[in-house]
């Protein structure tokens, strides 16, 4: 089904699908009864993101017998980002491969199944996916033992999915991501804006994260970090944890798939130990109000990552090696999230003070981590 089918639907120019556009898409796909729904008898909303939409969509019961085809489903829209990725957009999954991937990580009974990815008449791409009862990850979530045992083994097993998509050498990326982080270096517009939002960006904007990036990377290779399918961004609100699992299976799942690549498995590791200093669409504050991973809960994240890798591709790695990894990984998070927020600031003249206070935040965890670990100088 992440086959690219044309759907006999235009979307009004906001791109705010009404019902009937919607339930005219899912019907392509779902022909035995929503076709014939009505559908001012549908519940919807419409959330718009960074670069896609989210629309929820459930029908009523029917009034007499039994339903054969799901009453929810979950609409993904695609629209063109406000910001050009052009770095990563030669190793970053093509939308119709985003579909593909999502297939089959459904198929493996990981994640939503996918009943269709679709192209409205006027060019906006989209997918209709499973919908899950579940909500988005908290930080104090994985305070839980055994929540925060199930992202790690999914994490595990999304690294070692075997996938359709054509691997990229890791390398790629890295040359990509350090050139442009030279664009952004002492760039005097980025400081200006931080000027202009109350809160100075100087010292990030000042500091050579391509050069340390590169060091971090050279450890990596010599302590023979491990390679695979790497989702990137992390953040808590690309994991849903579900409200009434089934017994035996994962509390877990994984969404968002754009930036999924090869690289080493310590930069999904590590970020998800650093996202939990965020809430990236808190209206408050950028950064969580909460205590950071302890390194105990590390650890156990992390020997929980090495049973299931090693379950799945015969390797004998261990927890300590794994952690190792993290460490280091939690850098090239780091840069993964600046990265972005600094081709956002400049394409966007973005100055908004939460954005800007929690760029600091990173660059001083980078700073730190770095000191930390050795790399720095004498």
């Amino acid at each position: 089904m992440a086959t690219l089918t044309p759907v006999p639907v235009t979307l009004p120019k906001d791109k705010v699908p009404t019902k009937e556009n919607v339930r005219d898409i899912i019907g392509t796909f779902l022909t035995k009864e929503w076709p014939y729904v009505d559908p001012e008898t549908l519940t919807m909303s419409y959330n718009a993101s960074f670069a896609n939409a989210h629309c929820p969509v459930e029908r009523p019961k029917p009034a007499t017998g039994t339903h054969t085809e799901t009453l929810k489903v979950f609409i993904k829209f695609h629209h063109d980002t406000l910001v050009d990725f052009e770095i990563l957009k030669h190793l970053a999954p093509s939308k119709h491969e985003e579909a593909l991937l999502s297939y089959e990580y459904g198929q493996s009974g990981l994640g939503a199944k996918v009943y269709g990815f679709f192209k409205t008449q006027d060019g906006t791409l989209g997918r209709i996916d499973e919908f899950l009862d579940a909500r988005n990850m908290e930080p104090e979530d994985v305070e839980n033992r055994v929540i925060r045992a199930d992202v790690a083994k999914g994490l595990a097993m999304f690294h070692a999915l075997k996938t359709s998509l054509e691997k990229k050498a890791v390398e790629s990326y890295y040359e990509a991501v350090i050139n442009g982080l030279k664009k952004y270096h002492k760039m005097g517009k980025l400081k200006a804006l931080g000027k202009e939002g109350g809160v100075s960006v100087d010292n990030l904007v000042d500091y050579d994260f391509g050069t340390r990036l590169r060091k971090v990377v050279d450890k990596l290779e010599s302590i023979r970090a491990k390679a695979g399918w790497c989702i990137h961004d992390v953040q808590f609100m690309n994991v849903l944890v579900k409200n009434d699992p089934k017994e035996g299976e994962s509390r877990v799942t994984l969404i968002d798939f754009e930036f999924v690549m090869q690289n080493y498995r310590a930069i999904d590791i590590g970020g998800h130990f650093m996202q939990k200093m965020f809430k990236w669409f808190d209206e408050e504050s950028r950064i969580a109000r909460c205590r950071t991973y302890t390194e105990e809960e590390k650890r156990h994240f992390c020997e929980e990552y090495a049973r299931q890798w090693n379950k799945l591709t015969g390797d004998s790695d261990t927890g300590d090696q794994v952690f190792l990894e993290s460490e280091y990984g939690y850098m090239l998070a780091i840069t993964f999230d600046i990265q972005g927020m600094l081709c956002f600031m400049s394409e966007e003249d973005d100055k908004d003070s939460l954005n800007l206070l929690a760029l600091n935040k990173l660059f001083d965890e980078f700073v730190d981590q770095y000191a930390k670990l050795g790399l720095e100088d004498p």
